[in-house]
């Protein structure tokens, strides 16, 4: 498990986290949050590549600061910027990651990642022609070798197209029967599909902790929806500011959700993209 109190990050007069306590368990728990919340400072922290401020962070009781090497052991990383030795096939790369975690004899569960993964057919071939997909495939895949206790995902899906993206989500779900994984993310979408639990994380605070139906249930009765002709549309959102939660296309019109009661919207079940976008507005 993971346990942090009011862990705080500054850099100069900026502070990147404020005062985080979170208590996180095993499974799928999904760190979400706009781009510059403090979503990688984090994960960072978490991955003892960064000390905290103030505060303290553990990870299976082993402080991040004084138990860095224990922590690392029982540890993967994806970062959001993952990149390979381009001239190195995915093979080889897992052999020389598996090296660097000191990992005795690992062909077999290299073979097996590599299956896992779907990347048997192009081990051989160099890093430098893989897709964003398969990158992000292989990176997960280094990040499994010795079986960590915990899986830290910092923004996996970012840059993938739609299809690489559920695939990749697909990869994730299982990920969390018996280890812990955070999954660092801005997009809604990913956290709904695949996190049982969940923080909401923005400008460095703490906004919200617990279930997608819990963050849903917060905001019931308080979202409304109604819809105006195409020609209408930018007048409306101007008018409207930051209460517009979300629009969709509805026929020849937009269908607009709001934060609110307005004249001749009614309610509607808030869905977790108006939860959350009704969080960080509120």
């Amino acid at each position: 498990m993971i346990e942090t109190e009011r862990l705080t990050r500054t850099y100069g007069q900026v502070k990147a986290l404020r005062e985080v306590t979170l208590w996180i368990d095993h499974g799928v728990f999904g760190l979400l949050g706009p781009n510059g919340a403090g979503k990688t400072t984090f994960i960072r922290i978490l991955a003892t590549l960064l000390a905290p401020t103030a505060g303290t962070a553990k990870v299976f009781g082993h402080d991040v600061v004084r138990d860095r090497v224990p922590i690392r052991r029982m540890l993967g990383y994806l970062p959001q910027e993952f990149g390979a030795y381009p001239k190195l096939t995915g093979r080889e790369y897992l052999h020389y990651i598996a090296a660097l975690k000191d990992l005795r004899r690992p062909h077999s569960q290299i073979e097996a990642l590599l299956e896992q993964f779907g990347l048997v057919e192009v081990a051989r071939r160099r890093v430098t022609a893989y897709s964003g997909g398969m990158l992000r495939r292989l990176g997960i895949a280094q990040a499994l070798l010795g079986e960590p206790k915990v899986l830290l995902v910092d923004e996996p899906t970012a840059a993938l197209d739609p299809e690489e993206r559920v695939r990749f989500r697909e990869h994730l779900m299982g990920l969390g029967r018996d280890r812990v994984v955070i999954l660092s993310t801005h997009l809604v979408e990913d956290v709904a599909m695949i996190c049982d639990r969940l923080a909401v994380l923005h400008r460095g605070e703490i906004r919200f902790c617990g279930s997608p139906s819990e963050l849903m249930e917060k905001f019931a009765g308080q979202v409304y929806e109604f819809e105006v002709p195409e020609t209408s549309i930018k007048e409306t959102l101007t008018d409207l500011g930051a209460r517009v939660l979300t629009t969709h296309r509805r026929g020849a019109g937009r269908a607009i959700r709001v934060l609110g009661r307005v004249p001749g919207a009614h309610p509607v079940p808030p869905s977790l993209e108006d939860a959350y976008l009704a969080l960080i507005r509120s």
